[in-house]
C-alpha cells in the first residue's frame, strides 16, 4: 500500500513534501527482522521534527503514539488483529494476545484520524467482540479506498479456457476457508442454478482446507445438473486471474469476513457483474445498485432472475473508472491533506 501511495501520489501533495519510509530489513528473519525494523523506525521517528506521519501498520502506530508524534492511520486487516490471527490459527499465546491487543488500542486511540479501506470495514471492526476500543474513543474518518491499475489482459499462451457465450460463467477467487465463504458460493449455485437463463460454468481458484469438501459438492451438483460445468485451479498467475475475470460474466464471493476485496475491483475493471455477501467492505462497492447481494436473492429470487447482467457489467466498469481510478485515489488524498494538515 505504501508503494502504491508513492507511485501514485508522488513526492508532493497540495504543496506539502512527502517522504515514504519502507522497512530497512527485508530479509526473512522472522521476529528478529520485525524487531530490527521497529527499532530503526523508532530511532528515525524520534529524531524527526516538524512532521506529520501516516501509517498503515499497528506497530508503527504504537511507536508514534508512545513518542507523542502526530499521525493518521489506515487499518487494512480482516478485523481486529487478534481475531484475524486467531482465525488463521497463528495466535494461541495469552501473553502475546494481550500485548498485540494493547498495541492496537494504543495506535487507534492516539491517531489524529483513523481510516479503514472501506466504511463497511469500520462497521465490521467495531462490531467484533475482539475490538480493542469503542468507536466513540477514536476519530474514525471516511474510508480511504484502495485502487488497482486498469489492464486489458490477453489470453495466456496454452491456457485452455475461452469465453463461452453459450453459458453463464461464474468466477470466484480466494483461499478455501470459512472466512472467505467459498462454501456459501457453492450453496448459492446449488440453490439458484435453475434461475439462470443459460447453463452455468463455474471457475474456482484457490487453495485451502475446504478444497476436498467443495469439490465433492460441485460433483454432486454436476450429477443433478449434467449441463453444469466446473473448473478448479489451486493457483494461477495474476495475468491469468485477470483473463479469467475478462471471460467471466459474474464474479461471486460470499465472504463471511471482508474489508475490501481487491479481486472485486479487478472484476469491476473487466466488466463483470458481481454477486457478494452483505458484509464489511463489500457494502462499499454498491454505489448505484450495481451489486447483487446473496442475502437479497435469498429473500427474493426474482432479483437474480430479472437481473440485467449486461447492464450491471457496464455499470460496474463505469463505477470502477469514476471511483477507483488513479485520479480518484489522488483526489481523496488531496482532500485528506486539506482537512488534516
Amino acid at each position: 500500500m505504501l508503494y502504491l501511495q508513492m507511485t501514485t501520489l508522488g513526492n508532493e501533495i497540495n504543496g506539502i513534501q512527502c517522504e515514504y519510509w519502507f522497512n530497512v530489513i527485508n530479509l526473512r528473519l522472522g521476529f528478529v527482522g520485525r524487531w530490527l525494523n521497529a527499532v530503526i523506525f523508532y530511532l528515525r521517528t524520534l529524531f524527526t521534527k516538524e512532521a506529520f506521519f501516516f501509517t498503515h501498520d499497528v506497530v508503527s502506530g504504537d511507536i508514534l503514539a508512545r513518542l507523542g508524534k502526530p499521525y493518521s492511520m489506515v487499518f487494512h486487516h480482516q478485523g481486529p488483529l487478534v481475531e484475524e490471527m486467531t482465525n488463521l490459527g497463528v495466535l494461541r499465546n495469552d501473553r502475546k494476545i494481550k500485548k498485540l491487543a494493547g498495541k492496537e488500542r494504543n495506535a487507534f486511540i492516539n491517531a489524529k484520524t483513523l481510516h479503514f479501506p472501506a466504511n463497511g470495514a469500520a462497521e465490521m471492526y467495531f462490531g467484533s467482540r475482539y475490538a480493542n476500543c469503542q468507536r466513540e474513543e477514536v476519530n474514525v474518518c471516511p474510508a480511504l479506498y484502495n485502487i488497482i491499475p486498469y489492464v486489458n489482459p490477453a489470453k495466456p499462451k496454452d491456457f485452455p479456457i475461452n469465453k463461452d457465450e453459450s453459458k453463464i460463467t461464474l468466477f470466484s477467487l480466494g483461499t478455501l476457508t470459512i472466512a472467505k465463504g467459498q462454501d456459501q458460493v457453492i450453496e448459492f449455485i446449488k440453490n439458484y442454478i435453475s434461475v439462470f437463463t443459460k447453463p452455468l460454468r463455474y471457475i474456482m481458484v484457490g487453495r485451502g482446507p475446504l478444497k476436498d469438501e467443495l469439490l465433492k459438492q460441485l460433483k454432486e451438483i454436476q450429477k443433478q445438473h449434467p449441463s453444469f460445468e466446473f473448473l478448479y485451479y489451486e493457483g494461477v498467475p495474476h495475468d491469468t486471474v485477470m483473463y479469467l475475470h475478462k471471460i467471466s460474466d459474474i464474479y461471486i464471493m460470499l465472504h463471511r469476513i471482508s474489508i475490501f476485496d481487491f479481486a472485486t475491483l479487478e472484476a469491476m475493471s473487466q466488466k463483470s457483474a458481481i454477486i457478494l455477501s452483505k458484509v464489511g467492505g463489500n457494502i462499499d462497492f454498491n454505489m448505484d445498485n450495481n451489486i447483487i447481494y446473496a442475502e437479497d436473492v435469498n429473500k427474493d429470487s426474482s432479483i437474480l432472475a430479472n437481473a440485467d447482467i449486461k447492464g450491471l457489467q457496464n455499470k460496474n466498469y463505469e463505477i470502477f473508472c469514476e471511483k477507483f481510478s488513479k485520479e480518484a485515489f489522488v483526489r481523496q488524498y488531496q482532500d485528506f491533506f486539506k482537512k488534516v494538515l
